[in-house]
């Protein structure tokens, strides 16, 4: 198996090669792509490259689909995504080029997931070819929601009865059997007089760390000394440049939101925009762990609490902004939502919304657990262990499931950065990997 993937892998680079160059970020939609043309061209590709390996390719309403492989009343999945984040600025390649630089494949999506769940099915496809016998069928499965609302795996579990049992390629190695939960909250202030000095605008998503925040005056304002040279001032725009980053790890971003609202605490404006300005100043500021908010906590099982302010908006009749929080996985997002509610009361804010997704634990001997452990150590010699992460993956989505890969310990984090890449050894020792352990799943 692993020597036909080392003989075809030029076939697996131009298979990740051509999804990479389709833009799958969400956009509004029909019923015929419920989340835009982009993501749904993207599964329409995975799916037309599974029936070319072979495979028999399952459309489940364009709002995701899978790959079968095998006989058996048990079925082992390998439960992936195609949607992606927004570009962002900064690159030094076409974002949707799929081109290979010095070893590298560059592309939004390369290593999440696009890239990890390509050579999954690659995987499959070398145990087929190899003659090496199942006895439970192997599901690819291709999730296109995965990045906002995981409206996708709502869909998979109304339309697929079978357990969903198996790993999802997106996150890192050994294997992670702890995932944070993960509680978007949006809080908003509705002004009793229109706003008609300043809009501002920072931020695209909730988990990615905003890399530009802008406010734009109506009238010339009285132009203080900012000593930041992540701030620009050109006439009646302020605009503030960051670092982006995953919602999950804030603190490996610079967030333009906060740089902005520091700069702006320097001018004199209306008391109600003034309020949200101190909100932010005050009460997040460079904080990464929810101190000030009255939020931080941590336990030993999954480490600390993260906070992100992922977006903010003001305009005429209100402001509004959206935090990424990830909490250990022995707390309870309601009291957090309780001190983030008496917090905000005290700027005038209020909690408008919320959105949670419960945290996940896998025991360390599950039979999955052992078994991906013992794949791991083969591959690298190295002793496997499992550990904790603030990402979300679609394992906590899965009856029993984890995550396994893409990224080995130490590896740069390139996810949700610009000039995202998969190192094309990488991606074909990953194929190599995943083929090996849908095999001892489904042996």
């Amino acid at each position: 198996m692993e020597n036909f993937i080392e003989r075809n892998k030029e076939m697996l680079v131009e298979m990740v090669s051509g999804i990479l160059k389709i833009r799958s970020v969400e956009e509004a939609g029909g019923s015929d792509a419920p989340f835009g043309i982009g993501v749904k061209n993207s599964l329409i590709y995975a799916l037309n490259k599974a029936r070319e390996l072979g495979f028999k390719p399952i459309n489940i309403d364009n709002v995701l689909g899978y790959a079968e492989f095998g006989e058996g009343e048990d079925v082992i999945s390998v439960l992936g995504h195609l949607d992606v984040v927004p570009e962002g600025k900064g690159w030094d390649y076409p974002p949707y080029g799929g081109e290979v630089h010095n070893g590298k494949l560059y592309g939004r999506g390369s290593i999440d997931d696009k890239g990890p769940i390509m050579a999954a099915l690659f995987g499959l496809y070398a145990i087929k070819e190899s003659g090496l016998k199942l006895s439970k069928r192997v599901r690819i499965i291709f999730g296109t929601n995965e990045e906002t609302e995981w409206k996708c795996m709502n869909h998979l579990k109304d339309k697929v009865k079978e357990p969903l049992i198996g790993f999802t390629p997106d996150a890192e190695f050994p294997v992670i059997n702890r995932e944070k939960g993960i509680l978007n909250v949006t809080l908003r202030k509705d002004f009793s007089v229109k706003n008609t000095e300043v809009s501002v605008k920072g931020g695209e998503r909730p988990n990615m760390v905003p890399d530009s925040a802008e406010a734009v005056f109506r009238d010339d304002f009285e132009n203080p000394f900012f000593n930041n040279p992540d701030i620009n001032i050109n006439g009646k725009i302020i605009s503030a440049k960051g670092i982006s980053a995953h919602g999950a790890l804030p603190e490996k971003g610079k967030n333009a939101i906060t740089i902005l609202m520091t700069a702006l605490s320097k001018i004199n404006i209306n008391v109600e925009v003034k309020s949200i300005v101190s909100f932010v100043t005050e009460k997040i500021g460079s904080e990464t762990n929810g101190k000030s908010l009255g939020i931080a906590m941590r336990d030993e099982l999954s480490g600390e609490l993260t906070v992100n302010l992922g977006v903010l908006t003001i305009n005429e009749n209100f402001g509004e902004m959206i935090f990424n929080i990830r909490y250990p996985v022995t707390a309870s997002h309601k009291e957090i939502v309780e001190q983030i509610t008496k917090t905000a009361k005290e700027y005038g804010l209020y909690v408008s919304s919320f959105h949670d997704q419960p945290s996940l634990l896998v025991k360390e001997d599950e039979p999955l657990v052992k078994t991906l452990l013992e794949v791991y150590e083969n591959f690298t010699g190295e002793k496997g262990y499992t550990i904790s992460i603030g990402g979300g993956t679609y394992a906590r989505g899965m009856n029993i499931g984890v995550a396994f890969g893409p990224r080995m310990p130490g590896m740069e984090e390139v996810e949700h950065m610009a000039n995202e890449y998969i190192g094309v050894n990488h991606l074909v020792m990953l194929a190599k990997i995943y083929g090996r352990a849908i095999y001892e799943l489904a042996k």
